[in-house]
């Protein structure tokens, strides 16, 4: 019983990350009040207040960065590499299909995103949106889901929760032909980022690649979006 409610209180997490990014983008449409309820109050607050009230916070933080391994590093760059280079292709081509750039610019500055703050939101969201989204979805919520179901099961629903917010960004900037493909796109990514979690446990492995990826998706938002 204990591990049926640990799994529904997951699963409801899961779809309270979607809502908190539903609130920020499209009821306020602004990506300040996003980042305050998305990675502040879930992918922080959550582990915070299960670690403060099961008093295990210092061992969970210490696996999550100890012991360093620089095989997984190494994996982790090679693999953000790879899908840095992936993106940018992928990005140039919705370009090319007649996604126009001044759209999707006029769809993030409604959000909040001006080029004066472009610099700032570029350094956040590569290193910090990267973290802590690992910290979220391959450490809190994969290693409670291992508890309660096998590895395929775990890393397959912790990846469609992590895709399924990124169906609502991409829908909105993109529209829904091309959003449907970006959201596979990321659920594959999530299942390999899981499988990696698997091989090398700390933090490094996936977070290295997921900076790698999300600075692909920067490099094109600086420079065809807004300096296009």
């Amino acid at each position: 019983m204990k591990r049926k409610r640990s799994l529904l209180l997951l699963i409801a997490y899961g779809f309270i990350a979607t809502l908190a990014v539903y609130y920020g983008l499209v009821e306020r449409e602004s990506l300040a009040v996003t980042f305050v309820s998305f990675h502040l109050l879930v992918c922080l607050g959550i582990p915070l207040l299960h670690g403060w009230w099961e008093g295990g916070l210092p061992d969970s933080w210490r696996r999550a960065w100890l012991p360093f391994d620089k095989q997984g590093a190494v994996w982790g760059l090679a693999a953000g590499a790879f899908m840095l280079t992936g993106i940018l292709a992928g990005i140039r081509l919705l370009f090319a299909s007649g996604v126009q750039p001044e759209e999707i610019r006029a769809v993030l500055e409604r959000w909040g995103l001006t080029r004066q703050a472009l610099w700032w939101f570029s350094l956040y969201m590569t290193a910090v949106n990267s973290l802590l989204e690992e910290l979220f979805w391959r450490g809190f919520v994969l290693e409670r889901l291992l508890a309660a179901m096998s590895r395929f099961a775990a890393v397959l629903l912790s990846s469609f929760f992590f895709c399924l917010y990124h169906l609502l960004v991409a829908t909105v900037l993109f529209g829904w032909r091309w959003g449907v493909w970006i959201t596979l796109m990321v659920l594959a990514i999530g299942v390999f980022w899981g499988w990696l979690k698997g091989v090398f446990p700390a933090v490094y492995a996936t977070w290295f690649s997921h900076m790698l990826a999300d600075l692909g998706i920067i490099l094109a938002l600086v420079f065809w979006v807004y300096m296009g």
